[in-house]
């Protein structure tokens, strides 16, 4: 675990409530902690930085304007001690970096849920006259407890866009700010960003998610010029039809609808959502993720509409054949097997094994897979950590399919 600077004088206690436990990330900001109140032992994080920054300080005052927006983050509490500026706030689940290393690509399905949710922050967010100005996975976070609802985070280097209820001006000549793969084409061009500019960012966020890539990553023999020039000079000779060649349509219709845009007009949020919804139909949103618990109300009655959407045809086939197999549970948990617990119904089974439907998210097809039944869930299935392992045992295993009864419990085993 590593610890606060050695400057930093005991006890780690903040504002005389908050007690750190141990760290949970760090970089040129500073460091994040995980803390607990010595009180309603409620965990917090709690960020760390010099005194002499102030990115810290232009997070909090802008995130006080933003406070009561869902997908914003609590602010707990804020001050200075020994020469360090805390601030104290929700804690958080996982990064969409972590998912996207966990699972290689998300689903469309997941793409166009988390574009809605985080279409309607910005509209929410820009109403309070600020940009966020670095979109990344990195800074779209999942709650904690709810791991459906989606937050943007860290506003070190956003901004406010109006001055006295009026528009700032137009400006170019801007030093770039954001981040390389992900910065609009504004940004590289060295303008004021807008509004715009942070859709435009998220959607190339949710293309690379879905995708796995974007045409300007990977460049090579880039020599001593600066990447994030040549980076820019790659976005903007990528027509919108060729970055969205494997995509739906609306897609590209998202991006032109951007591009028709002026720096200080206001985007058409609900227009944005109604475009994407094109998509697919509304059984698309129904807040499951790849990384969500799926437990249906009854075996056997899972329904097609709520697997997950398949990408387009020919986007990444053998990336997606090659993708590390994974359970619904993610890839940090051992348990490839999906435990249904003896208080859900289940369904009554005669004279045939239980079957449900369900899907994984890479792969294309829907999979009809056998449901195992025993007493002991976890006998054992610690020492089997793979897929393979925990089958031999399962096939090893004492129980029987069960006629004319309820089940006490059931494996769901992911042939994937």
């Amino acid at each position: 675990m590593k610890k606060l600077p050695s400057s930093y004088l005991e006890p780690k206690i903040f504002d005389n409530k908050y007690i750190i436990k141990q760290n949970l990330s760090s970089g040129s900001f500073g460091v994040v902690y995980l803390a607990i109140h010595k009180v309603t032992r409620e965990e917090v994080a709690v960020k760390l930085e010099k005194g002499e920054q102030e990115t810290l300080d232009r997070e909090v005052y802008l995130l006080t304007k933003l406070q009561g927006i869902q997908g914003i983050t609590k602010l707990y509490w804020f001050g200075s001690e020994q020469n360090y500026n805390v601030m104290v706030i929700e804690i958080l689940g996982k990064d969409l970096g972590y998912y996207l290393k966990q699972y290689k690509q998300l689903s469309l399905k997941t793409g166009l849920q988390l574009l809605e949710q985080l279409i309607t922050i910005f509209s929410f967010v820009h109403n309070k006259g600020i940009v966020h100005r670095d979109l990344k996975p990195e800074n779209i976070m999942m709650g904690k407890t709810n791991t459906t609802q989606a937050y943007l985070v860290d506003f070190g280097v956003s901004k406010q866009i109006f001055d006295q209820g009026k528009h700032i001006p137009f400006r170019d000549n801007k030093s770039f700010i954001g981040t390389t793969r992900y910065a609009s084409i504004a940004a590289h061009k060295g303008y004021e960003i807008g509004r715009k500019d942070d859709l435009e960012s998220l959607m190339y966020v949710i293309i690379y998610l879905i995708l796995g890539k974007l045409p300007w990553q990977n460049l090579q023999n880039i020599g001593d010029k600066d990447r994030t020039i040549v980076v820019g000079e790659v976005k903007m000779q990528t027509s919108i039809q060729s970055l969205c060649k494997d995509l739906p349509s609306p897609f590209s219709e998202y991006l032109n609808y951007l591009k028709g845009l002026d720096y200080q007009d206001q985007p058409d949020y609900e227009l944005l959502k109604k475009i994407m919804r094109q998509c697919s139909d509304a059984n698309t949103y129904d807040n499951q993720f790849e990384w969500t618990d799926k437990v249906p109300e009854k075996l056997g009655e899972v329904k097609q509409q709520s697997s997950f959407l398949a990408v387009p045809n020919g986007l990444n086939d053998q990336n997606r054949q090659n993708t590390k197999k994974q359970s619904y549970m993610g890839s940090q948990s051992s348990n490839i097997v999906k435990y249904i617990p003896s208080n859900q119904d289940a369904l009554q089974i005669k004279n045939q094994p239980q079957k449900i439907i369900t899907s994984q998210p890479h792969i294309e097809v829907l999979k009809q897979l056998d449901t195992v039944d025993f007493d002991d869930i976890e006998e054992n299935m610690q020492n089997y950590p793979t897929l393979e392992q925990k089958l031999l045992r399962l096939q090893r295993f004492d129980a029987k399919f069960k006629e004319d009864c309820v089940s006490k419990s059931a494996i769901h085993v992911f042939d994937h």
